[in-house]
């Protein structure tokens, strides 16, 4: 017996089993996207100039231009003349005619720290030439992301869902306590790339938890409930950061607010599905058993002659490695087809969230704003894949967001038009990659799919950097990104209401 015919005849396919764990998967997302998007706002970068002797405006949190014109020399950005934010006069106190030779800021400089008291770029002073450590920083924490996709996606196919969501729970505690006591941006960097990969293990593997426990008329609602949840922790974060406008306590609260997942040690039940495969007949009884009783229904005395056949007729799963996703012509193309999607459309997202708080207005306002907004679009999409599939979803959002980007980058200079834009854009590419996790519901795919996907995360800050060369083409690369990403979404099947594969043989003739 199958275990979506198991799940249709006996035990249901959405109990209160089911939603219960459902929920406790949900109940990871939100401290997984709170510490995913955190930087937004632990290395924001507030308006800064060079530090000139005899200026006070650094005296508490004032700060003032008020005698620049004598020392700070004005640059043209963006058709405007601006205070520069990197260079000084050499000699501040020469004649006007002689003021006309700039150096790099000698003494430091000053930030504006009306918005943020204290960012890790106001306290390691991560601007001007120095700006490269901050995408390092990023960068860094999305490649410890995408080894934590891979490494933790093998380590749930071998030892299970449940024992590996919990340790990364309990990693990403101690990571997350410990990056807000640092001392040198050195072990900022270290921590926060190994509590990136933590909090990506604990959420994908409760990911694929979740889904494997439902019947397949619910993994659209689910997948996509639990990927909402990352929108409750983005929402999370802007109250937090408006509340805490130092790096320090916001990094330490957002990973206390945590503490109380460590009950999954006691109560998180692990895969029917992942220990049948593992030919662990008894403990897969006893869960199912556990799980009839919660959902009032009656289980039949032979269901472990029934469990036996599946695990008997899948003993070769034991054998999978990440060569499988590419050893065979169909999961090759799948397996290809979605680390380049993925890559594409979450380097393309994380690009354009982490700008949030460069955009004009309150970056708090405009942060919850998106983050409201993507979470409805959301809901609708759900909706709309129902009906149509999840292909046209996927692709439609991802070429829509990537029009969007080319759109901005033509309306750089219109301020308030172009904020406006690119929170469509990160709504529309949001939901692409929302419902592009309905396309991934196996561990190892799901790891080796993030990970790619992390690829595009790692060279979005410095993607940003583009900026300097000419302004439009952040955006512009952004937009031929996104679109590439949508367009190579009609390679794949769709696999709305389709069962979930259970061996390569059933994934080689999926369509046909």
């Amino acid at each position: 017996m199958e275990w979506d015919d198991l799940l249709r005849k006996h035990l249901g396919e959405f109990g209160r089993f089911q939603k219960f764990t459902s929920l406790l998967a949900i109940l990871v997302g939100p401290t997984t996207g709170l510490t995913l998007v955190a930087m937004t706002f632990l290395a924001a970068t507030p308006e800064h100039h060079c530090r000139v002797f005899g200026n006070t405006s650094s005296v508490g949190h004032r700060y003032s231009t008020e005698g620049y014109n004598l020392s700070i020399p004005l640059e043209n950005i963006g058709g405007s003349w601006k205070y520069s934010s990197c260079l000084m006069y050499k000699i501040s106190n020469r004649t006007a005619t002689s003021r006309n030779e700039t150096t790099a800021c000698t003494h430091g400089w000053e930030y504006d720290r009306t918005i943020y008291q204290s960012t890790i770029v106001t306290e390691y002073d991560l601007v001007c030439w120095r700006s490269w450590l901050r995408g390092l920083g990023q960068s860094t924490f999305m490649a410890g992301v995408s080894v934590g996709g891979i490494f933790f996606g093998i380590t749930s196919d071998r030892f299970g869902r449940r024992s590996t969501t919990v340790f990364c729970l309990i990693l990403h505690l101690a990571l997350s306590t410990g990056t807000s006591f640092v001392s040198d941006y050195g072990s900022f960097i270290v921590l926060r790339a190994l509590d990136g990969a933590a909090v990506n293990g604990a959420f994908y593997t409760a990911f694929v938890l979740a889904l494997e426990v439902v019947g397949p008329s619910k993994r659209n609602a689910v997948g996509m409930t639990v990927s909402l949840s990352f929108g409750t922790g983005f929402f999370v974060l802007s109250l937090l950061a408006y509340f805490l406008r130092t790096w320090r306590n916001l990094q330490l609260v957002q990973a206390l607010i945590m503490y109380p997942l460590l009950c999954y040690w006691w109560i998180l039940p692990e895969s029917p599905r992942w220990l049948i495969s593992k030919q662990r007949v008894t403990a897969a009884t006893d869960v199912l058993q556990r799980a009839a009783r919660v959902n009032n229904v009656p289980i039949p005395d032979e269901v472990s002659d029934l469990l036996l056949k599946p695990a008997e007729s899948n003993e070769n799963t034991n054998k999978f490695t990440m060569i499988d996703l590419v050893r065979t012509p169909g999961m090759r193309k799948i397996t290809l087809t979605m680390c380049l999607v993925w890559m594409f459309i979450a380097g393309v997202y994380f690009g354009l969230i982490v700008g949030t708080s460069d955009l004009a207005g309150d970056p708090y306002v405009n942060f919850a704003i998106g983050t409201a907004l993507e979470i409805g679009l959301a809901i609708l999409g759900l909706a709309a894949m129902e009906r149509w599939g999840r292909k046209p979803v996927i692709a439609g959002s991802a070429l829509m967001a990537g029009t969007g980007c080319l759109v901005s980058a033509a309306t750089i200079d219109l301020t308030d038009l172009n904020a406006v834009c690119i929170l469509n854009e990160k709504m529309l590419q949001k939901l692409s990659m929302k419902t592009n996790y309905l396309r991934c519901n196996r561990s190892m795919g799901i790891g080796v799919s993030t990970a790619s996907s992390r690829i595009g995360c790692i060279s979005a800050p410095f993607v940003t950097l583009l900026g300097d060369v000419w302004l439009p083409l952040p955006m512009v690369t952004f937009g031929v990104a996104a679109c590439a990403g949508g367009l190579a979404v009609f390679l794949l099947q769709e696999t709305l209401r389709v069962p979930l594969p259970e061996t390569i043989e059933d994934v080689e003739n999926l369509g046909r």
